[in-house]
């Protein structure tokens, strides 16, 4: 987590740098669309943000995947717990009802 907030950091300053240095106007060509003039820094700043917004997204949507896929092993989980708790039980009932069953070793038949 930390290389990953370090390399947000140096990102965001190379970002500050290049947009402090890049003030030039130009004009977006996008398809059919023309942008009136703009400062270079407004248009990679938009970019950055949009790139930001699509990685948030992408990564939402992997996140609920994996929290549904808990979710689904978590039930099945407590599942088995109760199923080994219900043998476990009925193990121990059984040998208790064995060793009632068995006679005595010390009293025979005389």
């Amino acid at each position: 987590m930390q290389v990953y907030l370090l390399g947000a950091l140096l990102f965001f300053v190379a970002l500050a740098v290049f947009v402090f240095q890049n003030t030039a106007m130009v004009t977006v060509h996008f398809l059919n669309w023309v942008s009136p003039d703009v400062s270079l820094a407004v248009v990679v700043l938009i970019a950055a943000c949009a790139g930001a917004l699509v990685t948030f997204l992408v990564d939402s949507f992997r996140y609920f995947k994996i929290a549904k896929r808990i979710k689904e092993l978590t039930g099945m989980n407590k599942k088995l717990q109760n199923e080994v708790r219900d043998l476990k039980n009925r193990s121990s009932k059984e040998k208790k009802g064995e060793k009632k069953a068995e006679p005595d070793p010390g009293q025979g038949p005389e």
